[in-house]
């Protein structure tokens, strides 16, 4: 039995690092500190340790994630080293001092345009709780997603258990770039290519690193395509760290447009007017 005021703690008997493939550099890990193996595994990523994850023409490297919740330092230090991140975790309660540090993180960090994304074309933050309308001088490629969001339903009350944000996924990938547009043009066209997935069942916590759990790389196709348009949605359907609405409740929407004003620019910049249908 603990006695007094020891420390509980798993021996590290259950530890254990498994080569992951016929490659040296995707590893499985089980047993204690697990998330150790996705802070080592970012760092090799920035570092391209293997010579195999660089991009030609990339801005840097990014990260998409997910978890219940994020507080551990190591890790949370090895993000803002990136060119861009965005994690999405579980709609906290209004609790100052612990989301105090997650807004400062978000203050420190750049997160991630939605331009590198084309599923966000047409979406943008609601206005007062309704769809941004889109004039003829609107950008809706210009906002920058916060680094870490919230997702789900705030726990009210004492024995109140709502479905939660569990999948503990890190999408690592380059953001890359190019500037001839589709008809020639000279544009800046940016976008995400995933190379490389943690998966695992250590929240990105630092008491997760005291309790018995697994997680491994992969770079298998598949794995990453399905993890990509997994995190996109939670992004899509996500909210800022501390939002007023405790139920599932996007800050995103579709934009509207708004015809007749779009119409009169258009008589105004050419000799023809367009033909109403």
């Amino acid at each position: 039995m603990d006695g007094g005021n020891r420390r509980r703690k798993f021996p590290i008997d259950f530890d254990e690092v498994v080569a992951v493939g016929n490659n040296a550099r995707n590893n499985a890990y089980f047993g204690l500190n697990v998330l150790q193996g996705l802070t080592e595994g970012i760092d090799d990523f920035i570092i391209n340790k293997h010579d195999l994850w660089s991009c030609i023409r990339s801005l840097g490297p990014i990260l998409l994630g997910s978890s219940m919740w994020i507080d551990d330092q190591p890790l949370l230090d090895k993000i803002a080293e990136l060119y861009g991140a965005t994690v999405v975790i579980t709609k906290q309660s209004h609790n100052k001092k612990e989301l105090q540090q997650l807004r400062e993180f978000n203050e420190g960090t750049p997160g991630l345009s939605i331009a590198a994304f084309p599923d966000f074309n047409l979406l943008a933050p609601k206005v007062n709780g309704s769809p941004e309308v889109i004039g003829p001088h609107s950008s809706i490629n210009d906002w920058i997603i916060p680094t870490i969001r919230t997702l789900g339903y705030r726990k009210e009350l004492k024995n109140d258990s709502p479905p939660i944000l569990h999948a503990k996924l890190a999408l690592m990938g380059h953001l890359r770039w190019h500037d001839e547009g589709p008809i020639g043009t000279v544009e800046n066209i940016v976008w995400f290519k995933a190379q490389r997935l943690w998966v695992s069942s250590a929240n990105f916590t630092e008491s997760s690193r005291r309790s018995l759990e697994f997680g491994f790389w992969t770079e298998e196709p598949e794995l990453l395509e399905g993890a990509e348009r997994f995190l996109i949605k939670l992004i899509q359907s996500s909210e800022n760290l501390d939002p007023v609405e405790g139920s599932f409740f996007p800050e995103l929407a579709g934009v509207e447009f708004d015809n007749e004003a779009m119409f009169e620019h258009w008589k105004s910049i050419t000799n023809e007017p367009l033909e109403e249908e």
